[in-house]
């Protein structure tokens, strides 16, 4: 997924602004693809470069003295939303910070490695409420973003766009639990490595990491 498909698929919805457009990515798209608001300008100059979107001037404020723009989808953008989206991508490698650190661990005191394995559960357990929350206000029909999209598709489609919406996010939520899983083990574990050595509660490294011979 790319950050232009998102917003491609977010001007479906009805002409934005770019800062409408800011706006819902952080309360949609954001909870599974981070973007800063930064980058979503930028983008949005490229798309109207390439023709996917088009821009319309409207007045800002009722007095009208500055103005605004809105874009909206075009049949080319139209086009490429439909194409992304029925391709078939190769998943990317990989790359998980936690995981790394975690195969290293005995580099690490058991306090260390507890507090390392305490914040990964912290973390997708915030994540868990969060998905949990939202697919509660997709299913039913809660959020502005998606009452919007509703109301310019087809009666007859409106089920099968909220069921993928909260299908894809049940799946954050199956991610997420399997996090808290894998944090909830490492602890056990900590626990059980540091009873056998004795250093249930100790600050020093388990095996510090040993310079090379010819290191200065």
């Amino acid at each position: 997924m790319s950050l232009r498909h998102a917003l491609l698929a977010l001007v479906e919805a009805g002409a934005m602004t770019g800062y409408e457009l800011a706006k819902w990515f952080d309360q949609s798209v954001a909870y599974v693809w981070y973007a800063q608001h930064s980058q979503i300008y930028p983008e949005l100059r490229r798309l109207e470069a390439e023709g996917l979107v088009v821009a319309e001037t409207r007045p800002r404020g009722e007095k009208a003295l500055a103005t605004k723009r809105a874009y909206a989808l075009t049949k080319a953008g139209a086009e490429e939303l439909r194409r992304w989206v029925g391709e078939v991508e190769e998943l990317p490698a990989l790359r998980d910070p936690a995981y790394v650190k975690a195969t290293y661990l005995e580099y690490a005191s058991p306090r260390e490695a507890r507090a390392q394995f305490r914040a990964h559960r912290a973390h997708y357990e915030a994540l868990r409420d969060h998905y949990e929350l939202h697919v509660e206000q997709l299913e039913r029909r809660a959020t502005d973003l998606l009452r919007r999209r509703l109301a310019r598709a087809p009666q007859d489609t409106h089920d099968a766009i909220v069921a993928y919406k909260a299908h894809a996010y049940r799946g954050l939520i199956d991610r997420a639990k399997t996090e808290i899983g894998w944090a909830d083990r490492g602890l056990e574990l900590v626990d059980r490595l540091a009873g056998r050595s004795g250093r249930a509660d100790g600050d020093e490294p388990v095996l510090p990491p040993t310079p090379g011979e010819d290191a200065i």
